[in-house]
């Protein structure tokens, strides 16, 4: 029998045990690592298209054979990633169909007295499946898991600079930790995004969970003021700590033409006792 029956027939042989396949590597998958279990389902139909994929590898040009596993393999990594699967598992999956399909192939190629030329060069094509697989299914699953981390990171980021609405002529911006350059400039534009947005009259920086600024901070302060100046809001500094009035000094910064307080209560006070004044 040619050699290219015998890649035939082993292709229609694995095609038949597909699914039988894919449930021995779910059984064996779920043993390893039980936590699993919850989404072995889910995973059951990924590894029978896989099995049917190897199958067909034998019958298929080198080009053909990359493009379908590439394709399946930005599919079930995506899917894996959101089923919450680690990358350690599903990585380790990968050698169990090198056992399966390899030991079928032996038998398969004994049975057909296949030669050592023809044995080696269907274990060279597994091999090769083996390989194109890990990296096509690791590739979009950290590509995923890197989106999500990046959202995340994002979110939390914009959670570091809170405008908050008091009144509907309030809002107060209470900053917590240091703030290095991206938070500096997140800060000014969330600023003015939500005035703006809020319709506020006055705008309070409240720096008393702010340990240190530097000179680009305190430009930055500096700007946030002048532009919500623009839009016809007034703003008010609170909470400069010593620490803080001493950066201030040392670098030479003038704060005087800025609106400072000693805490966000005062500056409150301030604002509600110059609107009494007013509607007296």
């Amino acid at each position: 029998m040619s050699n290219e029956r015998v890649y035939e027939e082993f292709c229609s042989l694995i095609l038949e045990k597909s699914s039988e396949l894919a449930h021995e590597v779910t059984e064996i998958q779920t043993k390893k690592y039980p936590e699993m279990q919850s989404i072995s389902n889910d995973l059951l139909s990924m590894r029978e298209e896989l099995v049917s994929l190897f199958a067909k590898s034998f019958v298929m040009s080198d080009e053909d054979r990359k493009k379908n596993f590439k394709a399946w393999g930005k599919k079930a990594g995506t899917q894996c990633a959101t089923l919450n699967a680690s990358l350690e598992e599903m990585l380790n999956e990968f050698p169990e169909y090198r056992t399966i399909l390899g030991d079928l192939l032996k038998m398969h190629a004994k049975k057909n007295d296949l030669t050592i030329d023809g044995f080696y060069n269907m274990l060279n094509i597994l091999e090769t499946d083996i390989g194109d697989v890990t990296c096509y299914f690791s590739l979009p699953f950290v590509d995923y898991q890197a989106d999500q981390l990046r959202n995340s990171k994002e979110a939390l980021f914009e959670l570091s600079v809170p405008v908050i609405p008091i009144s509907d002529e309030i809002a107060v911006l209470p900053l917590v930790g240091d703030i290095d350059t991206g938070r500096a400039k997140l800060m000014l534009e969330k600023a003015l995004e939500k005035s703006a947005k809020l319709k506020v009259k006055y705008f309070i920086l409240d720096l008393s969970g702010v340990p240190i600024i530097d000179t680009y901070v305190a430009q930055i302060i500096f700007q946030l003021i002048d532009s919500l100046e623009l839009i016809g809001v007034e703003a008010k500094v609170t909470g400069m700590t010593p620490d803080i009035v001493q950066t201030v000094v040392n670098l030479g910064i003038d704060f005087k033409k800025i609106q400072t307080y000693s805490s966000l209560k005062q500056a409150i006070n301030t604002i509600n006792g110059s609107e009494t004044q007013r509607t007296v």
